[in-house]
């Protein structure tokens, strides 16, 4: 049933996560017992019912804006059998976080990029103590690494996302590392 959900992402231009990618979040809600889990871009379930799927994690909040793609994700949450693990929100990503009063111990990024520095301070509030966010696309296809020329409609992002990934590794109340997986992940710890 996953393979399908990537068929259709990539006939239909979906952002879904890299395969390397998953893997390695799956091993980290896996390797630290993570329950409670919230995703932010929820994008067509691909993630959140890979985690669901994959792991002992007791429940997953994930949020997506787009209303016709939340449908459709809600419609393969449904058909992969883990609606009871997954519940979905057709909500703003920054109204949720700002409003949400759970704890997770596990958080997912994958949301509009340029808005990730906007989203960290709130997160970082949802996250429990011994908590991990997970931020994707850091590289955005190497044009924050400066490998390729960012076009003129991705700079505001790309801007977004080097304002991100400096505060990450610079606060002195964050244990930050970013991989080369996928197409870049930064693991995110309170001290």
């Amino acid at each position: 049933m996953l393979e399908n959900l990537k068929s259709y992402a990539q006939k239909n231009n979906v952002p879904i996560s890299k395969d390397d990618t998953i893997e390695f979040i799956i091993n980290t809600i896996n390797e630290n017992n993570f329950k409670q889990i919230l995703e932010i871009g929820t994008a067509i379930g691909f993630g959140s019912i890979n985690m669901a799927k994959n792991t002992n994690c007791e429940h997953i909040d994930t949020v997506e804006i787009d209303e016709k793609i939340h449908k459709l994700a809600k419609d393969n949450v449904i058909q992969n059998n883990v609606q009871d693990k997954i519940t979905l929100h057709n909500i703003d990503a920054k109204v949720y976080i700002e409003s949400c009063d759970k704890k997770y111990d596990f958080i997912y990024l994958d949301g509009p990029k340029g808005q990730y520095i906007n989203y960290l301070p709130n997160l970082l509030n949802l996250l429990d103590e011994n908590g991990i966010i997970i931020a994707d696309n850091i590289f955005f296809h190497g044009m924050v690494t400066n490998e390729i020329v960012t076009p003129a409609s991705c700079r505001s992002m790309i801007k977004g996302l080097h304002k991100f990934v400096d505060f990450i590794i610079t606060d002195k109340n964050l244990n930050s590392h970013i991989y080369n997986i996928g197409d870049g992940v930064a693991v995110i710890k309170k001290k």
